[in-house]
């Protein structure tokens, strides 16, 4: 009569899905499930009926459980054990760096050689003395039951081995992108706003860092689903609210709103990290997530005198992004900043918008550049 078991996490804790296959006895009338907190000690005990399956609620994290079941007669008359399945459940962020604990190093009384099935996640590992579990879920794990096989073999009574299944449950994720965006002073501007979620959620907020000093007068314009947002500004802080209607929570990546600013006159060019101070979100049912992360945004401001942005990728080469009022320009090129400084003209630039990229090709290993207007 194997035994498996799966997991689940209600509103009302964690618990145990166990099943296993039917008695070939043809007076078997029921079956009893037993648990308990260490191998072949059980202290609690449930009926399942004449069902096959049976559900533990009740479960606590990181503690690992083990059950084992048995088939009985219209007499009362009861079988021996099934074999013994051990389980533990625990939940997690996508994110987060997991240390899973599995059974106790002597649970057997005898040394232990722990090792993983094959069915382990990528990125998964065990030290083989201790039974420590490592695993970091990435976001494309969010919302998602991840089953661990882990075999502890006895290394002195082979028939006292057991595998134990490690269940994780990894929340939903949620992450909030600032874009980024360049303006002239004085000129307006806005940066979109982004939330991006393997959940369905209904409320969100952040506080962002701002430089209002630099970044005159913001405005927020939401977009559908939200049905009503806010902003506060609090001294150079932005607090952001955004919510939906209640049958059109966001999933996926959605642009939610846009947050429109001036860029105060008169100042220098200059690049503006936009940051979130805090952020949180919450589903349909109420539910918070664990941690919120925030893409950050930027903001080039340009005035007088031009920005120049490097880029450099393994195999596709060098890039520029010029930062500059419109006009002709030239780029220039020297390979030492050492006096005196030679400057070699590299390429003539039309700048017909505040920014343009343009790729570049050189075979020394460090070069300087500079922008100046004809």
């Amino acid at each position: 009569m194997p035994l498996s078991a799966a997991a689940s996490a209600p509103a009302t804790g964690l618990s145990a899905e166990l099943t296993w296959n039917p008695s070939t006895a043809p007076t078997v009338t029921g079956y009893n499930v037993y648990y308990g907190g260490a191998s072949h000690q059980y202290t609690n005990s449930i009926s399942a009926g004449n069902w096959t399956n049976a559900v533990i609620p009740g479960l606590a994290q990181n503690t690992p459980y083990f059950f084992a079941a048995t088939a009985y007669d219209s007499n009362g008359n009861e079988s021996a054990f099934s074999n013994e399945g051990a389980f533990s459940v625990f939940t997690a962020a996508p994110g987060s760096r997991l240390q899973l604990a599995t059974l106790p190093i002597n649970f057997t009384g005898d040394p232990m050689l722990f090792s993983l099935g094959a069915n382990a996640p990528v990125g998964a590992t065990i030290n083989p003395i201790s039974g420590l579990v490592y695993w970091t879920p990435g976001p494309a794990y969010a919302s998602t039951t991840n089953y661990i096989n882990v075999m502890a073999a006895d290394t002195v009574n082979p028939a006292l081995s057991i595998a134990e299944t490690l269940v994780v449950l990894v929340g939903g994720n949620v992450e909030f992108q600032i874009g980024a965006t360049a303006v002239s002073v004085g000129q307006s501007n806005s940066l979109p706003l982004t939330v991006a979620s393997s959940s369905n959620v209904t409320n969100v907020q952040m506080t962002l860092a701002w430089p209002g000093t630099n970044l005159l007068n913001p405005t927020l314009t939401f977009m559908a689903p939200i049905i009503a947002g806010s902003l506060e500004n609090r001294n150079n802080q932005l607090v952001i609210q955004l919510q939906t209607a209640m049958a059109q929570p966001l999933t996926g990546t959605i642009q939610v709103a846009e947050l429109s600013f001036q860029a105060a006159p008169g100042q220098p060019s200059n690049i503006f990290g936009i940051t979130a101070t805090a952020a949180t979100a919450n589903t349909a049912d109420g539910s918070s997530f664990d941690s919120v992360p925030v893409q950050a945004g930027e903001v080039v401001v340009v005035g007088n005198h031009p920005l120049l942005c490097p880029q450099a990728n393994r195999g596709s080469g060098r890039a520029l992004t010029l930062y500059a009022n419109l006009g002709t320009y030239q780029l220039q090129s020297t390979t030492s900043l050492t006096p005196p400084i030679s400057w070699s003209p590299l390429m003539t630039c039309q700048q017909t918008n505040i920014m343009q990229t343009v790729s570049l090709d050189s075979i020394q290993q460090v070069v300087f550049y500079r922008l100046q207007q004809f």
